[in-house]
């Protein structure tokens, strides 16, 4: 079975991408030593694959950064 090339997508299209190929996956998340998954919590995330590794025939392991998106405050200063 050929694996999708998924680098650089969402991980919600690398997920769709992978089930519709019949494919398993995880997903690990890789953060700077000082952070924590908890530090991003109810902050705009998106999750992008940066590796991506065939761990056997059918299975996929995915490796996934976080990008904060910018806020726009009422004066319209980005943060």
């Amino acid at each position: 079975m050929e694996v999708p090339n998924l680098l650089a997508l969402s991980l919600e299209e690398a997920e769709h991408r992978l089930q519709a190929a019949g494919m398993e996956y995880e997903v690990q998340l890789l953060l700077p030593p000082r952070d924590s998954e908890e530090d991003f919590a109810g902050k705009p995330v998106r999750k992008y694959v940066v590796r991506q590794q065939v761990l056997s025939a059918n299975k996929v392991g995915l490796t996934i950064v976080y990008r904060l998106g910018k806020e726009v405050h009422v004066n319209g200063s980005e943060n």
